[in-house]
C-alpha cells in the first residue's frame, strides 16, 4: 500500500495504527471504569453503560471493516471483567461477541447515503446510528435465542440495558459531525487535506477583480491593432491628449 506523509512525521500506515489503538484504549478503559465503578457502587442499576456503539460507529465511519474488532472485543471484555462478580458462561461472550458484531452491517448505509451527504444534516445522521442499534439488538437476540432465551424476553431486555448507550451515540455523532474529518473515511480525509496543502502552496496569477470574458474575435481585435479592421488604442488617445 502507498504511504502518504503526514506532517513529514508518520506514513499513513502508522497514522492509521496509532488511530486505531487510540479508540481502542479508550473503549478498554472506560469499559473497565463503568463494569467495575457500577457493580461496586450501583449494583441495582439497570442500564449499561458503555461506549461501545459511539466508538465503534465512528471508527466504521473512518476506517470501515477495520472496525470489527471493536464491537467482538467490547463483548469479549465486558464479559471478562462482569465474570469478577459473577459466574459468566461462554453463552454470554458468544452472544456479546457475536452480537455486538451485526452492527457492522450498518456499514451498508454508506452504499445508499455517502458519507459526507449523510452527516451533512442532523437528521439524517441519525439514520446511522438507529440501523445500528437495531442490528445489534437484533444479533443479540438471535444469539440468544440459540442457547433457549425467548426472543420477546432477549430483545426487551437488551433494549433497555442498551438504550443509553445509544443515546450516548447519537449524541457523540452530532457533534463530531460538525469537526472536520472526524466523521470522514481517514483516505479521502488525508487525501483532501493534502490537495489543499498543495494548492495554498501554489501561488496564483493576480487577476484583475473587475475582469470580464470576452470573446475571441473581440481580443482579437485588441491585439492585432495593426491590421485595417482592428482597434488601434493609439488612434483613439494620440500623444497629445496624454
Amino acid at each position: 500500500m502507498k504511504k502518504l506523509n503526514i506532517n513529514g512525521v508518520v506514513s499513513y500506515n502508522q497514522y492509521k495504527l496509532v488511530d486505531i489503538m487510540l479508540f481502542m484504549v479508550i473503549m478498554a478503559a472506560l469499559e473497565a471504569v463503568n463494569v467495575f465503578a457500577i457493580k461496586r457502587w450501583f449494583p441495582d442499576m439497570l442500564f449499561a453503560v458503555s461506549l461501545m456503539f459511539t466508538v465503534s460507529l465512528i471508527v466504521l465511519v473512518r476506517w470501515n471493516f477495520l472496525a470489527a474488532i471493536f464491537p467482538v472485543l467490547h463483548g469479549v471484555l465486558y464479559c471478562a471483567f462482569l465474570s469478577v462478580f459473577q459466574t459468566v458462561g461462554y453463552e454470554e461472550y458468544l452472544i456479546y461477541a457475536v452480537g455486538n458484531s451485526f452492527l457492522l452491517l450498518s456499514w451498508f448505509i454508506f452504499k445508499l447515503i455517502p458519507k459526507q451527504k449523510l452527516f451533512s444534516k442532523w437528521y439524517t445522521t441519525l439514520i446511522y446510528p438507529a440501523v445500528a442499534f437495531v442490528l445489534v439488538l437484533l444479533g443479540r437476540t438471535l444469539m440468544a435465542m440459540c442457547f433457549g432465551i425467548g426472543f420477546a424476553e432477549a430483545l426487551g431486555s437488551y433494549f433497555f440495558t442498551e438504550s443509553l448507550n445509544i443515546v450516548f451515540a447519537i449524541i457523540a455523532l452530532l457533534i463530531l459531525r460538525r469537526i472536520d474529518g472526524m466523521l470522514e473515511d481517514q483516505k479521502t480525509y488525508l487525501k483532501r487535506i493534502a490537495r489543499e496543502r498543495e494548492e495554498a502552496r501554489t501561488p496564483k496569477e493576480e487577476t484583475w477583480a473587475g475582469y470580464t470574458e470576452i470573446d475571441e474575435e473581440e481580443l482579437k481585435k485588441l491585439h492585432d491593432y495593426n491590421e485595417g479592421d482592428g482597434i488601434d488604442l493609439r488612434d483613439e488617445y494620440p500623444p497629445d491628449s496624454r
